[in-house]
């Protein structure tokens, strides 16, 4: 079984899209961590005074005068239109060997935009070792399609199994334990959930979801076997 537990390990790069993105002090707990902004997202990020590694995308919201004369920020117009900008984010960082990533301005803006950014997310989680979306309320989300032992896990912490589509589980260790149950969008959900003792355990018998927990940043997950 799969063993989550947070650490003060950086992840190998953070993705900005242009959604709510975070204060600059956030950038802070990262030092040195490569920054991905998916177009647009560049614009806050500079604008707070912080210099993204790399800026991809088609670029039609990019401002360039933005960028100071010194910085040496690797610039990647893209404008494959079939993907959109966080998949070209993500395909950037595979191919640079970022595989364990923080996505941070996943929500935000308009809502087709944000739910366009689940379908990409599911189509390419498990090409990295690791990928955690994470927003401005101190919360996190982790994609799992194997069982796994919530080692952090506090007496009181809410959390939250959200299907993709569906799953098939039992828990253990949660205020509201299931037993072999399906959870399924548009059928039963499985936010607000409250962990009740200590390792709690989430069973996938089958199927995917996003298990959401409290941030504990400047530490992240770490996922062992």
């Amino acid at each position: 079984m799969i063993h989550v537990h947070f650490s003060e390990s950086l992840p190998s790069a953070i993705i900005c899209l242009n959604g709510s993105l975070p204060k600059a002090e956030f950038y802070t707990f990262f030092p040195d961590c490569p920054i991905i902004a998916a177009d647009g997202a560049a614009n806050t990020l500079l604008l707070q005074g912080i210099i993204p590694s790399v800026i991809i995308g088609d670029l039609d919201s990019f401002t360039p005068s933005l960028l100071p004369d010194y910085c040496n920020t690797t610039i990647i117009k893209e404008i494959n239109q079939e993907i959109n900008d966080f998949e070209k984010s993500l395909n950037y960082a595979l191919k640079n060997h970022f595989n364990s990533i923080l996505i941070v301005g996943f929500q935000g803006g308009d809502l087709e935009h944000t739910l366009n950014n689940v379908s990409v997310f599911w189509k390419l989680f498990s090409h990295f070792s690791s990928i955690i979306i994470a927003d401005l309320h101190n919360r996190i989300g982790i994609p799992f399609d194997q069982s796994f032992t919530f080692s952090s896990g506090k007496i009181g912490e809410i959390v939250s199994l959200i299907p993709s589509p569906s799953a098939l589980i039992t828990t253990k260790g949660l205020t509201w334990n299931l037993q072999k149950e399906v959870l399924e969008l548009s059928i039963k959900e499985g936010a607000r959930n409250v962990v009740s003792g200590l390792f709690p355990e989430i069973h996938i018998h089958s199927g995917r979801l996003l298990f959401f927990c409290e941030a504990r940043f400047p530490l992240i997950p770490e996922i062992h076997i």
